[in-house]
């Protein structure tokens, strides 16, 4: 593994930005690549990502986040709700959410991929990139060096919430963040109001020092938080956990 690799990896690399002095985190598993043709994989993953892994270590991308930007996405769209809910907002009125307070959002790993599926990283030679032969070996790695990075940050910053978006990368978040009072994580589960969408959403949270650490399930599909009732749900229980 190079040098240039480390300062990239440990860096604001794969996030989004915003004032890392906000009240509220937000932090996903990774980029999610939107791009369809074999000429954009082609330059994303042989010609900008290799350009910047050789540039190292990645300042913070913007001092405030775009939530223009973020609403052009399902994600930000459904984000959105869910932020006004935890403003004891009414999610339908989500499109105003750029006139609320800053926000900071992160990933936990710095690549883009389309989907979670670890065959891709040798489709897109990302061995020979990274030198890792895997996926799980170069995440592996992040847990012990990337995601120090952020705990360090955490405990600067001291953010009253951080929102982690996708409950089977619980592990992933708590330590990416430095939580070392596992024994005291709790669970809870919001019920869906659709007799065709029935299986019960599951959430955890812990205090991670100062910081209210909520882990969801991710804002859409099959078992996410696919509607609004369940993304107004979700946002009052976080409500109320911070009370």
């Amino acid at each position: 593994m190079c040098k240039k690799l480390k300062e990239w990896a440990c860096s604001f690399s794969g996030c989004d930005g915003g004032d890392i002095k906000a009240d509220i985190w937000l932090c996903g598993i990774e980029w999610g690549y939107s791009g369809t043709t074999e000429k954009d994989k082609k330059e994303y993953y042989q010609t900008k990502l290799i350009n910047a892994i050789a540039k190292g270590s990645v300042e913070n991308p913007c001092k405030n986040f775009s939530w223009e930007d973020s609403l052009k996405y399902p994600y930000g769209k459904s984000f959105a709700k869910l932020y006004k809910a935890i403003q004891s907002e009414k999610i339908d009125d989500y499109e105003n959410v750029a006139n609320h307070k800053p926000l900071f959002r992160l990933n936990l790993y710095p690549i883009a991929f389309s989907s979670t599926d670890h065959s891709l990283w040798q489709e897109y030679n990302l061995d020979k990139t990274t030198g890792f032969k895997s996926k799980h070996l170069f995440n592996t790695w992040c847990f012990f060096n990337r995601f120090s990075f952020f705990s360090k940050l955490r405990k600067e910053h001291k953010p009253k919430l951080i929102i982690c978006t996708g409950i089977n990368y619980l592990r992933d978040y708590l330590m990416c963040f430095g939580a070392k009072n596992i024994d005291q994580i709790q669970t809870g589960s919001i019920k869906p109001k659709s007799e065709n969408n029935k299986h019960d959403r599951v959430y955890y949270w812990i205090k991670v020092d100062e910081t209210l650490l909520v882990v969801t399930p991710f804002l859409s599909g099959r078992y996410g938080l696919n509607s609004d009732h369940l993304l107004q749900e979700m946002g009052i229980k976080i409500k109320e956990l911070m009370s």
